[in-house]
């Protein structure tokens, strides 16, 4: 959803807002505000009214709830206005198509009356048939220019109509598909490209490799460090989650503090090669705070892998690298942990 409202008017939802956000559990991040900055401005009454309860700080919402509520009645309006502007393209297309063939069988008639005055011309002589078949031939030859004139100012406006559409749709693609703090893929788009790869291989998932990744005790980093710094954590580790991923391969922020990375192309050693690579890189970095600029020292990360077997389905591989990332979190966090394979005829 593109937001319309002048900046005058946005200060004043912007300072009704962060009264309301100050009283939650969830943090001062995009996410939370998007939700407190369209209750206030009025723009989404089903919201409004789940959150009505949250208001007055009695019920604070976590940041889990934060993300939930998001997914529902963010993502999720986007994602039907992101179907309306398809559908309302697919009409404009369907539209152009009937002008054209419209124009199309007009011609043919005046083909034909081309090939009838023809005719007329070779059967009389007199010079009263011939004025009245020229007349005749004027007449067909302006109402077919005025037709085309109207064929072209109408496929025109259609061409505009849908240039607007194309720049609406990638809008709207972009803002319901995208996590807004990291510009990764949020777990909707992540389910769809899973879902258009399986659809193109015979073999679906088999062989990928599965990461799920946490960030290890980023609850201690907001209440100690703030939010902002909470938020320059995910960002630095959706930069790292980027650099370590080549080709088709997919990344996303799927929760939280949860991250997901698909390798298409796995080797037996290769996915945990990669998921120690992650690992490694994200301890080594140095934190510093964003207001004081003092480091605050090292964040760490656990890692689930999983390998998806034979005609295993995308939530199955998922939950096996979650159980694999809840072995890492029990075993001390800061490591890497891999799932059993999948046994053939299981």
């Amino acid at each position: 959803m593109r937001y319309e409202e002048p900046r005058e008017r946005s200060a004043e939802l912007l300072r009704l807002a962060l009264p309301l956000m100050a009283q939650q559990q969830a943090g001062f991040h995009p996410v939370s505000f998007t939700l407190w900055y369209e209750h206030v401005a009025g723009i989404n009454p089903e919201l409004s009214q789940i959150l009505a309860p949250h208001a007055d700080g009695q019920q604070p919402l976590t940041d889990n709830e934060a993300y939930n509520l998001y997914a529902r009645h963010i993502i999720a309006r986007d994602m039907q206005m992101l179907e309306h502007l398809q559908h309302r393209l697919r009409a404009l297309l369907e539209e152009a198509f009937q002008i054209t063939a419209q124009a199309s069988d007009q011609t043919g008639q005046f083909e034909r009356s081309l090939e009838q005055t023809q005719h007329r011309l070779k059967a009389n002589v007199s010079l009263e048939s011939v004025h009245a078949v020229v007349s005749e031939l004027l007449s067909e030859s302006q109402r077919m220019q005025v037709l085309t004139q109207a064929v072209v100012e109408r496929l025109d406006l259609r061409a505009q109509e849908v240039g607007e559409l194309r720049n609406a749709l990638e809008r709207a693609q972009t803002e319901a598909l995208l996590d807004p703090l990291t510009g990764l893929k949020n777990r909707r788009a992540f389910e769809r490209a899973v879902a258009q790869i399986t659809a193109e291989s015979t073999e679906g998932l088999a062989g990928a490799a599965l990461l799920c990744i946490d960030i290890d005790h980023f609850k201690h980093v907001n209440d100690t460090y703030g939010h902002l710094l909470g938020d320059k954590v995910l960002r630095a580790v959706a930069q790292v989650l980027q650099a370590n991923i080549k080709g088709r391969d997919l990344v996303a922020r799927i929760g939280g503090e949860e991250f997901a990375v698909l390798l298409l192309r796995a080797t037996q050693d290769g996915p945990h090669v990669v998921a120690e690579q992650i690992r490694a890189a994200i301890a080594q970095g140095q934190v510093r705070s964003p207001t004081a600029g003092t480091l605050v020292g090292a964040i760490t990360v656990s890692v689930g892998v999983a390998i998806a077997g034979g005609g295993e389905a995308l939530e199955t591989v998922l939950e096996r690298a979650d159980g694999a990332l809840y072995e890492a979190k029990r075993t001390g966090r800061n490591r890497v942990c891999v799932a059993a394979p999948v046994l053939r005829g299981a």
